[in-house]
């Protein structure tokens, strides 16, 4: 074959393999999902009599240590945390003190051991070891609740504390033996000698491993904890209320009314007591930590004195407002303005057992009511009637006394300037269209509960959103059954719960616990049973009251 035949049919070769050839993307083969696997420890893992400062971990890849700080805990506790590092597949621990003779100790990593590249978790690592010649085996375990919702409390730090400690040692000093819970609201402290502890629960905002009151909170066992094999305690967790009553804040947003913010719940009667006449103060029932004040005539400061029934304490509140020159501006560029809002209404309709009010942002003034602009008229009825059943005016609602027909609409107009507050300021013209309900809309709840002890009890039906709907006050006596039937008449149709608070007191209301008083929270039962409610129909349902 000559030598022009032989590159010849070369070329031809090369040429048929190039079209042949795909172009295809570089792969890296699956990604990793697996968590690193440890392949070996120094010491081994529950050794005893460790003597040793230093541990290595050792991984079948290169791994980080993340959010230590949050996510490592030993037990019990060392004066400080030892130095723990990443070294490519191995991770080194350094303790920097001596450790106690015969004691169980207990590394807990959480989630801060992850490879390198994918950040795939070893959940829950730890490593144990012993200076003594046998590992402790006993145990704690236990759920955390809020005490008022009773539902779990996740990274809440479980603490046991030494029984020769005082009771405020929850508040200067870490525990011995800690962990914190799960997303599920469980804990275990495992690894503990057999001893008597006494527990806490606490959420650990600033992760100081101690409890500091304020917006964090608590829990604790009644009685000493001694160990067993397998000890159980399960908490209820509170936040602590103040035990004074103090003005958080005060503000004014729009003239002639401003709003006095409380750190708690108001439980008693406030009164304004400045003898002017130009201020009044009523609370504010939707939200139970503010009082609403009133006021005309008044620029530049709002100067207040303010009284409680329970308390012989006057507060003395200054809020900023408008001077007068600003107010007349405002009012002459109609940027003050007179709102209202007809209550209480559900999608606009009105229950029919209700009366019709109107709401108004201001202070109204009686006298310059003008009921010649008020009119109404119903769907059926095209032609608009005054209005004059209308009840006396209570500072900023007017109760409307007409009786509507079940099933009916109406339209209500407000002509402008039916209304003046006391400053002067006039009503715009408004139209409202209201739907009356019929009976045949709602739902009757026939609720039969046997309680477990003779006490007072508040009985609340709450929607899926913890809004109580309706509510009533069993309050017991020696002679009294602890079989009640109550009736809940007219309930929208819809899912609902019944919630219970057993109040010892007798005051009411639901109050929660105090540490230093070693008093727990009010307890709550919760039917997590669904009652549905049809309209047009009675339900009846029977609970035996016990704890989830």
């Amino acid at each position: 074959m000559s030598l022009k035949r032989v590159l010849y049919n070369s070329i031809v070769v090369c040429v048929v393999f190039i079209r042949c050839a795909q172009v295809a993307p570089l792969n890296g083969g699956n990604q990793d999902t697996s968590p690193p696997k440890l392949l070996e420890a120094k010491p081994l893992n529950a050794s005893l009599n460790f003597n040793s400062g230093t541990i290595e971990l050792k991984f079948d890849e290169f791994v980080q240590v993340v959010d230590m700080a949050n996510q490592v805990l030993i037990t019990p506790q060392t004066k400080e945390l030892p130095l723990i590092e990443a070294r490519g597949k191995k991770i080194v621990i350094k303790f920097t003190e001596t450790l106690l003779p015969n004691t169980t100790y207990r590394l807990y990593f959480g989630n801060a051991i992850a490879d390198m590249h994918e950040r795939n978790i070893l959940a829950n690592f730890e490593y144990v070891f012993s200076t003594g010649s046998s590992i402790d085996s006993m145990h704690i375990r236990g759920t955390i609740r809020s005490a008022f919702t009773l539902k779990p409390e996740k990274d809440v730090t479980v603490a046991l504390y030494e029984v020769n400690e005082t009771d405020s040692v929850v508040f200067k000093k870490k525990p011995a033996y800690l962990t914190k819970t799960n997303t599920e609201g469980n804990y275990k402290i495992s690894y503990l000698p057999k001893a008597k502890f006494m527990a806490y629960a606490f959420s650990d905002k600033n992760k100081n491993m101690v409890y500091d009151g304020g917006e964090e909170q608590i829990a604790f066992s009644d009685s000493i904890t001694e160990t067993p094999a397998d000890s159980i305690i399960n908490f209820r967790m509170f936040k602590e209320g103040s035990a004074k009553t103090y003005i958080k804040r005060a503000y004014s947003f729009l003239y002639g009314q401003a709003s006095i913010v409380y750190n708690k719940e108001i439980l008693n009667k406030v009164s304004a007591l400045n003898k002017d006449q130009k201020t009044l103060i009523r609370s504010n029932h939707e939200v139970n930590d503010t009082c609403v004040v009133y006021y005309h005539g008044i620029y530049d400061t709002l100067n207040l004195l303010i009284a409680h029934a329970s308390s012989d304490e006057i507060d003395t509140v200054k809020v900023s407002i408008l001077s007068k020159d600003q107010f007349e501006k405002q009012k002459k560029g109609r940027k003050i303005v007179l709102d209202m809002i007809p209550e209480p209404l559900e999608n606009g309709k009105l229950a029919f057992y209700n009366k019709l009010s109107l709401v108004f942002s201001k202070w109204i003034d009686p006298a310059r009511t003008d009921t010649s602009k008020i009119k109404f008229s119903s769907k059926d009825d095209t032609l608009f009637k005054p209005l004059p059943q209308l009840s006396e005016l209570d500072i900023n609602k007017l109760n409307i006394n007409n009786k509507f027909v079940q099933g009916s609409e109406y339209q209500l107009l407000f002509n402008k300037g039916a209304f003046t507050d006391k400053n002067g300021i006039e009503s715009d013209s408004a139209l409202f269209k209201i739907k009356i309900s019929s009976k045949e809309d709602y739902a009757n709840l026939n609720l039969k509960l046997i309680f477990p002890q003779k006490e007072s009890y508040i009985v609340q039906i709450v929607n899926g959103f913890g809004k109580i709907i309706a509510e009533q006050y069993l309050e017991s006596s020696i002679a009294s059954s602890s079989e009640k039937i109550l009736k809940f008449n007219y309930l929208i149709p819809g899912e609902y719960f019944v919630k219970v608070i057993e109040d010892k007191n007798k005051n009411k209301i639901w109050d929660t616990g105090n540490l230093m008083m070693k008093k727990q929270p009010e307890t709550i039962y919760f039917n997590a049973q669904a009652i549905k409610l049809l309209p047009d129909w009675d339900a009846d349902i029977e609970w035996k009251v016990t704890e989830n």
